[in-house]
């Protein structure tokens, strides 16, 4: 079983691993979810960050130790430790944010006290429409900002590009820190497309394998040993990078010249989603 899949640890299992592997402790996850901005989801209590879970973020709870929740994120599966004030009970949402950052506000105005700032797929509900916001339980948020949890991006690479410039972030999931898998998994999940947490899970779930020779195309995902990248055109590719510790677009012969030279890396595979996705 891959580790970063399975919901045990020393303390609590989750219930559908009965009879899988062996434990004292089973137990059904409670439906909770993240009601911070982001969170660093660890993996281990106090330890490194393996992604993050964004505001509304539906998780399984499976129990608390010393402050630290053991949890598993719906999404894409993956299990790890928040603070334990970061999560609480499942609430429906409505809303899901579609800019890469935007503020919430005290008021319907755009002068008015900001109380938080919310980062891109954040989850949301309100009804109440005043001024060009939408009333939330956080506050007014720009209704331009926001889009109905149901309404779905049409290309995962126009979704990229909203990171265009954010900074990279080993297992980061937003634009104020994103690494190559995370950039790739929040495209597809604007998109309403199920994409795990790491590139060697999106090179064995992602799309279809491309034959030699096959002209790149908009959308297509080129993989590496540890690293991905959404091809921009023919030439071009879009992808968060420590080289540059950023996401930039850059010609695709510089990015395999260049990981070549430095990893003694070559593309591994060139994969393309369903063709409506593309434009």
């Amino acid at each position: 079983m891959d580790p970063r899949l399975t919901p045990a640890n020393q303390n609590v299992a989750c219930f559908s691993l009965r009879g899988q592997i062996e434990h004292t402790n089973f137990v059904e996850g409670q439906n909770y979810q993240v009601n911070v901005p982001f969170v660093d989801l660890l993996g281990a209590p106090g330890g490194e960050r393996t992604r993050q879970l964004i505001y509304g973020s539906k998780v399984k709870y499976f129990g608390e130790n010393d402050g630290w929740a053991f949890i598993q994120n719906t999404y894409d599966s993956y299990v790890g430790y928040v603070p334990g004030e970061t999560i609480n009970l499942d609430t429906n949402k409505t809303h899901i944010v579609s800019a890469p950052l935007s503020h919430v506000f005290s008021e319907p105005n755009v002068k008015a006290k900001n109380i938080v700032t919310l980062p891109l797929t954040a989850k949301v509900s309100g009804k109440t429409v005043e001024n060009g916001f939408l009333e939330t339980e956080l506050g007014w948020i720009p209704v331009r900002h926001v889009q109905l949890k149901t309404k779905f991006a049409t290309n995962p690479v126009e979704v990229a590009k909203l990171f265009l410039n954010s900074p990279y972030l080993w297992g980061g999931n937003t634009s104020l820190g994103i690494d190559c898998s995370g950039l790739v998994q929040i495209s597809m999940l604007l998109c309403g497309l199920s994409c795990p947490g790491d590139s060697d899970q999106q090179l064995a779930e992602l799309g279809q394998n491309l034959d030699v020779g096959t002209t790149q195309e908009k959308g297509d995902i080129l993989f590496w040993k540890g690293h991905v990248a959404l091809a921009l055109n023919e030439r071009q590719v879009l992808h968060a990078n420590a080289y540059h510790m950023s996401t930039v677009i850059e010609e695709l012969s510089e990015v395999v010249f260049r990981i070549k030279k430095q990893e003694g890396n070559e593309i591994i595979a060139r994969k393309r989603l369903l063709g409506e996705l593309h434009e």
